[in-house]
C-alpha cells in the first residue's frame, strides 16, 4: 500500500480523486473512471478503467486532469491556466473558475494568436528560458461563451503542435464596476503567492518535491512579468481586453493590431 500524498478537487471542494505514492510507484485513484498508475523513470501511464466508466470520460480526465498532475510529478511544472500562442510566444491567463480564461484564451485568435492551452499549462524552466509546453486539448466554453463565438462565426482553431516561450502570466479579475479594462504589474512577492494558488502539485507531503515546486516558481516570477487584469465581464469588452493584454506585453505593437479607440486604462505599477 501507498501513502496518500494529496487530494484533487473542484471548485467547490469536493474530492474528486486522490493521489497516492509508494517506493516504486505513483497512481492517481478517480472513482467512476479508474486508477492511472505511472512510475518515477518511466512516461509510461498504466489505466485500469472501471467497467462503467466511458471511454471518452476516462480519455478526456485524463487529457485535461491527470496528464499535466503526472507531469509535474515527473519534473514539469503544470498551472491552471488558459493560455494563447502567436509570434511573440505564449501569453497564460489564470483565475478562478468562471473567471474567463479560456473564453480570453479563445478569443485570442482575433489578434491573430491561436490557443495555446485551454484549462492546464504545462511549463518547463531551463537556464535558457521558461518554456509553454503542448498538450493536445479540446476548447471548453461556457454555453454563454459558445453562443456568442458562434454568432461571430468563429471556429475553434487547432492545438499548436510546438513547444513556446511564455511571455506573459495574467491573472484575471472580474469586477461589474469597472467601466475600463485595467492592467497592472505585480509586484514578484505577491505573483509568487498568486501562481501558487493556480499550481498543480502531485505530492503535497513530499518536501523536495515542493522544494522544487517553490523554486521553479521563484524563478518563473524572475524572469517572467504577471499582470492583474481587471475587467467588466461584458462580451462587449473583448476587443479592448485584448488589446490590454497585448498592449501590456513588452514587443508586442499593440496599435498594429488595433485602433487607438480601443486604447484601455493600463497601469504598470
Amino acid at each position: 500500500m501507498g501513502r496518500k500524498v494529496n487530494e484533487l478537487c473542484d471548485a467547490s471542494g469536493s474530492v474528486l480523486a486522490r493521489a497516492f505514492s509508494s517506493e516504486n510507484m505513483r497512481w492517481i485513484e478517480w472513482p467512476g473512471l479508474g486508477v492511472f498508475a505511472f512510475s518515477g523513470g518511466s512516461h509510461e501511464v498504466c489505466v485500469w478503467q472501471e467497467r462503467n466508466a466511458s471511454q471518452e470520460a476516462v480519455a478526456d480526465t485524463f487529457s485535461r486532469i491527470i496528464k499535466p498532475i503526472i507531469l509535474q510529478a515527473l519534473g514539469w511544472q503544470a498551472l491552471h491556466a488558459g493560455a494563447a500562442a502567436g509570434p511573440a510566444g505564449v501569453l497564460a491567463f489564470c483565475g478562478r473558475s468562471g473567471s474567463g480564461k479560456s473564453t480570453l484564451a479563445f478569443a485570442m485568435h482575433r489578434a491573430g494568436w491561436r490557443q495555446f492551452a485551454d484549462d492546464a499549462l504545462v511549463l518547463w524552466l531551463d537556464q535558457n528560458r521558461v518554456s509553454a509546453v503542448a498538450l493536445p486539448f479540446a476548447p471548453r466554453l461556457r454555453p454563454p461563451s459558445r453562443a456568442q463565438f458562434a454568432r461571430a462565426g468563429r471556429s475553434p482553431l487547432p492545438a499548436q503542435s510546438v513547444d513556446a516561450p511564455l511571455r506573459a502570466v495574467f491573472l484575471l479579475e472580474q469586477n461589474a464596476r469597472l467601466a475600463n479594462v485595467r492592467v497592472s504589474l505585480i509586484p514578484k512577492a505577491r505573483a509568487f503567492s498568486e501562481l501558487l494558488t493556480h499550481a498543480h502539485c502531485f505530492d503535497v507531503e513530499d518536501r523536495a518535491h515542493n522544494r522544487r515546486l517553490v523554486n521553479d516558481y521563484l524563478e518563473l516570477v524572475t524572469r517572467i512579468p504577471v499582470f492583474l487584469l481587471e475587467y467588466r465581464p461584458d462580451f462587449r469588452q473583448l476587443p479592448r481586453l485584448i488589446h490590454a493584454v497585448i498592449e501590456a506585453v513588452p514587443g508586442i505593437d499593440a496599435d498594429a493590431v488595433f485602433s487607438s479607440e480601443l486604447r484601455p486604462t493600463v497601469l504598470l505599477a
